[in-house]
């Protein structure tokens, strides 16, 4: 690797990162905070291994797999510069034209090589802010203590997840981020009794559209936010029809061209139809290398899933406010873990565990100390900690990664029987959790 690229990448890194957390968050350069140093350089270390191992490697004359989704990204960019109504014919371009126009007036404006390693720069950031995002919305569920909020900030900062995304440079660490800051928002407000105005949902909004735009699948959670303060009665209201009416704003305003060039809609809508023609990259994944389908045994997968996913959506939007929103979110996210067939699962596998942790938090008992705190908190433990075997091992072996001379073992089986047992523990532990939290409520009910 070319050291001196390497101490300038890194060098423009801290520069970047240390004036945006000055400007952005001032409050946590204090020393109150300084525990989170750790989990950025966890997440950092993960980074900065698939970066060595990107330039060490010996590319082909057909490039590599890390510029591949970052190529269609700035070409899509370009096109709607270009040829704006061509849009769809950029191969592998599955998203919305919103995403494309982010590109076109960010990225797709600079010399392709300075733009590469500018985005790789920028989800970097997004991933880290991430992290900051996430320590928030612990401190606002009242989890004051910092050795329980590291707990949870040390599974998300590591796993081999973080090397897979880099190495393909994808956007999902800024899915990740916008989703954690939308979230935050709502427990704030709510928490402090601040009353929503239109700025606030014009915000919430635009960015759950935009969202949308880079994960299409991403719609369900549009309609749970959507309906959690609003029952489908009251939809008529003035108020209400102004939500509506915000959302349909930003679907145009986002996705110009769907207006201007209307044959770009069903261009886009073929793009579901990926999973299906694309059998072996889309298994839902916990049975990834479990099972051969072809494609029409996947297609009727696809159907009976999304099918499931559909159900699983109109039960969480009928409870309204009886779930907090980033419960209903996580709630989904598991439902997406089992039930999701998308392309290359594990890129969006990080964001969905991450949110699964938040379904752990009502149930950490934080008035023990020493042993007490790890007995009284053992399925917590278990529950959580298996969520970061997945993250270590997901889609590959971990050793494979640190000792290349294993590279000639077929582990990637073994891998994923590991992850099946990881999956199997976490929602022991989660449910053993929800019993025991429960079990008077169960009791009461049985002897009534």
């Amino acid at each position: 690797m070319n050291i001196v690229f390497f101490l300038i990448f890194f060098i423009i890194f801290l520069i970047i990162f240390g004036l945006s957390l000055f400007f952005l968050h001032w409050n946590y350069i204090s020393k109150k905070n300084m525990y989170l140093i750790i989990p950025i350089l966890c997440f950092s270390f993960w980074v900065f291994h698939c970066i060595y191992f990107l330039n060490t490697i010996k590319y082909n004359q057909m490039g590599s797999l890390w510029d591949a989704d970052f190529r269609v990204f700035y070409s899509a960019g370009k096109q709607v510069l270009q040829k704006p109504g061509n849009l769809y014919e950029i191969e592998r371009y599955l998203y919305m034209p919103s995403f494309a126009i982010f590109f076109c007036f960010t990225f797709s404006l600079l010399p392709y090589e300075i733009s590469f390693y500018l985005f790789y720069l920028f989800n970097w950031i997004s991933g880290i802010f991430a992290i900051l995002e996430f320590n928030k919305i612990l401190i606002l569920k009242d989890i004051q203590e910092k050795i329980h909020r590291f707990v949870f900030l040390i599974v998300i900062s590591n796993g081999y997840l973080i090397w897979v995304i880099f190495y393909f440079n994808h956007f999902k660490f800024i899915l990740f981020f916008l989703l954690l800051y939308i979230i935050r928002r709502e427990i704030q407000y709510k928490k402090e009794n601040r009353e929503k105005n239109y700025q606030y949902y014009i915000l919430n909004y635009g960015l759950l559209v935009f969202i949308i735009g880079m994960a299409p699948y991403f719609v369900f959670i549009l309609l749970i936010y959507f309906f959690q303060e609003i029952p489908i009665k009251k939809l008529i209201y003035k108020k209400n029809l102004m939500q509506c009416l915000i959302v349909i704003l930003w679907f145009i305003i986002q996705n110009i061209t769907f207006i201007l060039y209307p044959s770009q809609i069903m261009r886009f809508l073929e793009g579901f139809n990926r999973p299906s023609n694309e059998p072996r990259s889309a298994y839902p994944l916990y049975l990834k290398d479990f099972l051969e389908l072809s494609k029409s045994k996947m297609r009727t997968i696809v159907y009976i899933f999304t099918g499931i996913l559909i159900l699983i959506t109109i039960i969480l939007i009928a409870l309204k406010n009886k779930i907090e929103i980033e419960n209903k979110f996580s709630l989904f996210f598991l439902a997406q873990l089992f039930f999701g067939v998308i392309s290359y699962p594990y890129l969006i596998a990080y964001i969905l565990f991450s949110f699964v942790l938040f379904l752990f938090v009502p149930f950490l008992k934080q008035d023990f100390q020493g042993f007490d705190f790890i007995k009284k908190n053992i399925f917590f433990f278990i529950g959580i900690f298996s969520v970061l075997g997945i993250f270590l091992l997901i889609d590959n072996f971990i050793i494979t990664i640190f000792f290349p001379a294993f590279n000639d073992l077929d582990l990637g089986f073994f891998a994923l029987y590991l992850i099946l047992i990881f999956h199997i523990i976490m929602l022991i532990g989660l449910f053993s959790l929800f019993i025991k939290e429960n079990f008077w409520k169960i009791e009461k009910f049985r002897l009534r």
